[in-house]
């Protein structure tokens, strides 16, 4: 199974595809258990950083509707919350 991960990272890399839409989640679902396991998550940047906080039920996998809130969010998956900088307010005027 980590050859088929490793296979889909470096063929998703070369090829400079991006894995989008419904596509991704049979993608990343190498073993095709219907779930989105830890190992699978890997093959995508930003999805491991994140699935903690997507795995709703704590079952170790990530669902369809789990994923999609991946897919949905705002902060693109090459940038978590501990990556983004501060928003510093500017100074008043006096």
């Amino acid at each position: 199974m980590t050859k088929k991960l490793l296979i889909i990272a470096l063929a998703t890399m070369a090829s400079g595809i991006v894995i989008a839409g419904d596509d991704a989640y049979s993608v990343l679902d190498a073993d095709k258990n219907g779930s989105i396991s830890k190992t699978e998550a890997a093959a995508l940047p930003g999805l491991t950083e994140q699935f903690a906080y997507l795995d709703t039920d704590v079952n170790d996998e990530l669902s369809v509707e789990e994923f999609a809130r991946f897919e949905a969010s705002e902060v693109p998956a090459s940038e978590t919350a501990s990556e983004l900088e501060p928003v510093s307010s500017p100074e008043p005027e006096l």
